[in-house]
């Protein structure tokens, strides 16, 4: 196939790609080759595995025909190569079965993948994974036509290392009519003893769980007698837009640390989101300068963290419950997994957080368990609950401004305040 000799495209494999580099003899052998769409030489794409589309697979990437078996003898093909690269040329792909692209970095280039999936065939719309390898600028348009629940793009990779999922678009056209969830599935990890997980800058659109990181077997496996895989390290989920889509991390059958969700927006919009944000079982947190919404009576939390241990930092986030729900709810104290480490340190600072239910339980800052000693809430703005903070351990509470709310602090005896300004 003719390479182009755009900058851009020169810039991104020299820079990201440099282990595809082949010689000048090599390149210009390439440059004279161009394979017909429809036609494909398995021992001419042997010698010079340069640049891989669908195209020469026989894809038409004209999102009528199904190219469903193009696209998967392609990613066949380029595992059994040094490679390891697809690019997309940003055609539509009309795909009527899951595609398996593990171990392969895909490169979309503005393509779009339209999925229509039957649940009964197929647990996933996409499935990806492998050690230093990532997906960017490619369009999920997923559809379900079964009736049970799926994932629409899956990892399911054990012992990876670098993973990079971003600058993707995830849409589910398929909702349950009761309007509560989606029912394909956004970006859901299994995977175990990852280390380096990047879900930067996509944006997720009505597939109710936009990111999942879900290690759980049952409710009976405790983590520090049979752990269920090796501990996952170093997890960032930052800049991602997320429409009628949440986040969640929850790892409870494993240990997983080191985990930083940052600069997210969240918000609801036809479906409900009972846990927008949603992290359990982690060791080493930060949640930072996210924007979160619920829509769904609840007494789980907006931004909720629970069975939390070592450093954990929930700091400049906006929090907004839409109806009676509490806005930030934290906690240590395990529940299945007896993850938590018996010393915690938290601090809870500079957020606002907004409620729209005055009566009630509904509180904008909790504590509820005794476990969530030594915790440090300060400098938040909390507006609009029954509650303003409610800490059930002593906690150090100061330089609040808590309004609208009945019952400004409800704290123990032995909790510190002072400054904090209640109107």
């Amino acid at each position: 196939m003719k390479r182009s000799q755009n900058p851009r495209r020169r810039f991104v494999i020299n820079t990201t790609l440099s282990a595809l580099l082949i010689g000048a003899g090599d390149r210009a052998r390439a440059a004279t080759r161009t394979p017909q769409a429809g036609s494909f030489s398995h021992e001419l794409a042997m010698k010079d595995a340069f640049i891989v589309t669908p195209l020469i697979f026989g894809a038409k990437g004209d999102g009528i025909s199904d190219d469903t078996a193009a696209l998967n003898a392609m990613y066949a093909h380029v595992r059994g190569t040094s490679q390891r690269t697809v690019f997309l040329r940003g055609r539509t792909y009309l795909v009527k079965g899951s595609i398996y692209a593990r171990d392969v970095t895909t490169i979309g280039e503005g393509a779009t993948l339209t999925s229509r999936v039957d649940s009964a065939k197929a647990s996933c719309a996409f499935e990806w994974g492998g050690s230093d390898t990532f997906v960017t600028e490619l369009v999920f348009d997923l559809s379900n036509v079964g009736k049970d629940a799926m994932q629409g793009v899956l990892n399911a990779v054990n012992d990876a290392s670098n993973q990079r999922f971003f600058r993707n678009r995830v849409f589910s056209r398929t909702t349950e009519p009761s309007k509560l969830q989606s029912n394909i599935f956004g970006s859901w990890f299994l995977g175990t003893g990852l280390n380096g997980l990047y879900v930067q800058d996509n944006v997720f659109e009505k597939c109710s769980y936009g990111v999942q990181i879900n290690n759980q077997d049952g409710m009976e496996r405790r983590v520090r007698e049979k752990p269920l895989g090796r501990p996952s390290r170093h997890l960032h989920i930052s800049g991602n837009s997320c429409l009628d889509a949440s986040i969640g991390v929850n790892t409870p059958h494993i240990m997983c640390s080191d985990v930083v969700i940052e600069g997210n927006t969240i918000a609801p919009s036809n479906l409900q989101l009972d846990l927008p944000l949603n992290v359990a079982h982690v060791t080493d947190l930060v949640i930072r300068a996210n924007t979160v919404a619920s829509n769904s009576a609840s007494a789980n939390g907006t931004l909720h963290v629970e069975d939390a241990s070592g450093a954990i930092a929930i700091t400049g986030n906006v929090v907004t419950a839409l109806r009676a729900n509490n806005g930030i709810q934290f906690g240590v104290d395990p529940s299945v997994s007896h993850d938590a480490q018996p010393v915690t340190r938290a601090i809870i600072a500079d957020n606002h957080v907004q409620g729209s239910v005055t009566r009630g339980e509904t509180t904008g800052i909790l504590l509820p368990d005794p476990g969530t000693t030594d915790t440090i809430i300060t400098g938040n703005y909390v507006s609009g609950f029954a509650q303003g903070i409610n800490a059930v351990a002593e906690s150090s509470v100061s330089g609040n401004t808590i309004t609208n709310c009945p019952t400004p602090l409800r704290l123990t005896k032995r909790s510190a305040t002072g400054q904090n300004i209640v109107k």
